[in-house]
């Protein structure tokens, strides 16, 4: 009998790039979609972190009775909230590494509102009651310098930290509307603010806000939103992605801006008002906006520990009356 002899042939060119071309189509619709679902996590995880920061300022409130000051003072490198709750997310031993270099102790006392109380004497923007700047310019470096998860969003492009030495942050106080004053040194004092978290204009400010005080409804007062870098070449914008030195800092005033000038002020809190709306980031205004890299919004947490995606859309009166305590303004909740 004889044996044929099989020879196997090669695929052809085009057969080839038949192949090549089903693939790279394959590759354009899953990429989307595996986009999609690594947003949807990360998106998660930091209304996970927003869910943890309102534990912490609850926590917090428990056990004093107030919330948090915001921040300590209008000057830079002076502490703020995302310091004081520390202990509430898991971070005793870096609370007790801050207070043991010497910064300023981080509870209320004193009167009804103040924190802590300026009836004995005691300067909150001094290490010792004599004055001076409450920061981290020496021992307590080590702290600030902390790179904290919970509070930087995945999404975020900015760098981990700021000016390459502080942990950033990507949330940020609400300080109120806008209504009165404006940022800057023209804005009103910690007492005549009316956001949950207030910025102390001096010293002697240290206003604090209860639960009590909150009478617009917990459930209707924003207290932390998302921030995060405008882009490149924004007109008026300190906060693009190259400018590393300007990133929020979770412990406080950013020590890159001094004073009570408006580019600070914006470094730890945002308005929620009909001229600064979420998603802003065009012109000077976007500094003092609530802005995130999620698609059509940003997060917030709430005076109740909810956490809600409020869309660029929502009504610019809405907006704003989530930002205030006590106001009496209308909310519509089929908005968030």
């Amino acid at each position: 009998m004889k044996t044929r002899s099989l020879s196997r042939q090669a695929f052809t060119l085009i057969e080839l790039l038949v192949v090549i071309a089903i693939i790279a189509i394959l590759i354009g619709l899953l990429l989307p979609a595996v986009q999609k679902v690594r947003e949807a996590a990360a998106r998660m995880t930091c209304s996970n972190n927003l869910k943890q920061i309102g534990i912490g300022l609850h926590t917090y409130h428990d056990a004093f009775k107030k919330f948090p000051v915001g921040e300590y003072n209008d000057d830079n490198n002076n502490w703020g909230w995302g310091t004081a709750i520390l202990p509430y997310l898991e971070q005793g031993p870096l609370y007790k590494q801050i207070l043991q270099a010497g910064a300023v102790v981080l509870v209320p006392g004193g009167g009804p509102n103040q924190w802590p109380g300026q009836s004995s004497g005691f300067n909150i923007d001094g290490l010792n009651g004599s004055g001076g700047t409450v920061g981290w310019t020496s021992a307590t470096t080590t702290g600030a310098n902390t790179i904290l998860s919970v509070y930087q969003c995945p999404s975020d492009i900015w760098p981990t930290l700021s000016n390459n030495t502080y942990g950033k942050t990507n949330y940020l106080a609400v300080i109120g509307n806008s209504t009165p004053g404006s940022p800057g040194c023209g804005s009103p004092l910690g007492s005549q603010q009316n956001g949950a978290l207030r910025l102390s204009r001096n010293n002697n400010d240290t206003t604090v806000v209860s639960i009590m005080q909150i009478t617009d409804g917990t459930s209707n007062t924003a207290m932390v939103g998302e921030v995060t870098a405008l882009p490149a070449g924004t007109s008026g914008s300190n906060y693009t992605v190259s400018n590393i030195a300007n990133i929020p800092i979770w412990a406080g005033g950013n020590p890159n801006f001094a004073g009570c000038d408006g580019t600070h002020w914006s470094n730890y809190f945002r308005y929620m008002d009909v001229n600064y709306p979420v998603g802003l980031n065009t012109g000077g205004n976007s500094d003092y906006c609530f802005n995130s890299q999620h698609t059509g919004g940003a997060q917030f947490v709430f005076a109740d520990g909810s956490v809600h995606f409020l869309a660029k859309g929502i009504s610019a009166n809405t907006y704003q009356a989530l930002g205030t305590i006590a106001t009496g303004d209308a909310v519509d909740g089929s908005q968030f």
